[in-house]
């Protein structure tokens, strides 16, 4: 490669990591991404870190530890809020871009590393529109992945027993879809010889139970939710509609949102025959290209058969081996037609990431903003807000004064609190269910009676002057 252009790959791979810094910034100030469960419930953790009270694991129905929440809070320290989720974009897409590049220099020259560390940011969309905003552990489970699999990549090399153990007791502390880097990991020390023995493996364990603490400590008590992902309820179903949702996510043919097909089935079906013949090739010529982050395609396959593992979560954490992949397949081509193909291969990605988040700018999400409600009851003196779905949790993201508690979302310190609230609100929102709110609204009158009601917008508030019972505010 020619001085010039190996300058010129470089300045295009930085170009297409600003490319990817800006789109996720746009892709966040959109109405689809304004609120989501899962990031929401990472920063109210957040919120409760810095106030100093201890968060072991994000409530709901996944089991999700407190990592990154605990990065959050540590990023806001000298920022206020808002500030941190502006800057999450730009941040998420440099932490992507470090790991891949660091992944890719075990083994590749300069200047592939960062063409792939570039490529990795940029592509594909769902991973991009994924990573915008906080993901309720996703993003902190596929760096603590790449971390372990950068350990294991130098050939020839035994990894740092104590680090890799303290990895792997963090990413199960964090969530089981850390089995998806698990296994390519031992495969890779299996493979090559290298696993540990006697007082290494004695290391290892240690520093995992170490890491693992916090998942330990919620399990001594009882309260350890979940273990491997679980099965899908029809195996039929999977392998027509989940496999195919999620390879389609990999190489960018579905929409992040709805996997509505972006890209006709018969070029989709072309473009995956030959992404498959290339690989072979070039793992057959090339024996050093051969990165165990490679097994990570396999496994995450065979794990969107037999397991729950959302295709969005899969397409997030393939977008790194994809992206090695890519550029390995680039580099045995000609010399002289690598860094011309590696910036066609960029702009390609730099453009079908812009088309797609760009294609889903009018999407919107299925329910109403509630911050004008939350205004209204902060200033009706409100402080608890309970719902039968994920309402008040939004509530006490847009007023912190209002602690939420609801029954979708089983959070015993939070609904504890809404408990002992003199004023406690009952939030429906409308276009759900009208008659159940009609009836608990009924019910409270009757038995905590008078109550004030709000309606704005499509939510109904019921707020009884009094404390409410605990046996109404849900199971």
């Amino acid at each position: 490669m020619t001085p010039a252009a190996r300058k010129g790959l470089i300045a295009v791979s930085v170009t297409s990591l600003a490319a990817s810094m800006i789109m996720r910034i746009w892709a966040s100030s959109m109405s689809f991404a304004a609120e989501r469960t899962d990031w929401v419930l990472t920063v109210l953790a957040s919120r409760d870190l810095r106030a100093g009270s201890w968060v072991g694991a994000l409530p709901g129905e996944l089991r999700l530890g407190s990592i990154e929440p605990a990065l959050l809070a540590l990023i806001g320290l000298p920022f206020a809020e808002a500030t941190v989720l502006t800057m999450w974009p730009v941040l998420s897409a440099l932490g992507v871009a470090a790991l891949v590049w660091a992944l890719a220099r075990t083994r590749l020259a300069s200047p592939w590393p960062l063409v792939a560390a570039a490529l990795a940011s940029v592509h594909p969309a769902s991973s991009v529109v994924a990573s915008a905003r906080p993901t309720a552990g996703l993003l902190a489970t596929m760096a603590i992945g790449l971390g372990m699999l950068i350990l294991v990549e130098r050939p020839g090399s035994e990894p740092p027993w104590w680090a890799l153990g303290l990895l792997v007791g963090l990413g199960w502390w964090e969530s089981d879809r850390i089995i998806l880097f698990v296994i390519p990991v031992l495969l890779a020390l299996i493979i090559s010889g290298r696993l540990p023995s006697g007082r290494t493996a004695l290391i290892a364990g240690a520093w995992t139970g170490v890491g693992a603490l916090p998942w330990l400590a919620r399990a001594v008590i009882g309260r350890s939710e979940g273990g491997f992902p679980s099965a899908p309820t029809g195996w039929t179903e999977a392998l027509r509609a989940q496999w195919p949702d999620v390879w389609g996510r990999v190489i960018g043919t579905v929409s992040p949102l709805d996997a509505g097909r972006l890209i006709p089935p018969v070029p989709v079906l072309i473009l995956s025959a030959m992404l498959l013949l290339a690989s072979g090739l070039v793992l057959a010529r090339r024996p050093r290209a051969r990165f165990a982050t490679l097994l990570v395609f396999p496994v995450v396959g065979i794990g969107a058969l037999v397991s729950d593992i959302a295709p969005l979560d899969a397409a997030v954490i393939l977008a790194p081996s994809t992206a090695l992949l890519a550029v390995v397949a680039v580099s045995v081509l000609p010399d002289a037609q690598r860094p011309a193909a590696a910036v066609v291969l960029l702009a390609l990605s730099v453009l079908g990431t812009g088309l797609t988040i760009r294609s889903m700018g009018t999407s919107t999400v299925d329910r109403d903003d509630p911050a004008p409600l939350a205004s209204v009851l902060a200033e009706a003196g409100v402080t608890g807000a309970y719902s039968l779905d994920e309402t008040a949790v939004y509530l006490e993201f847009h007023e912190p004064t209002i602690i939420s508690s609801t029954a979708a979302i089983v959070d015993d310190r939070r609904d504890q609190i809404v408990r002992e609230s003199r004023r406690v609100a009952h939030i429906f929102w409308i276009p759900g269910d009208p008659e159940t709110a009609a009836a608990t609204r009924d019910r409270l009158n009757a038995v905590a009676g008078p109550v004030e009601e709000f309606t704005v917008g499509p939510y109904l508030a019921v707020v009884p002057i009094v404390n409410v019972p605990p046996e109404l505010l849900g199971p």
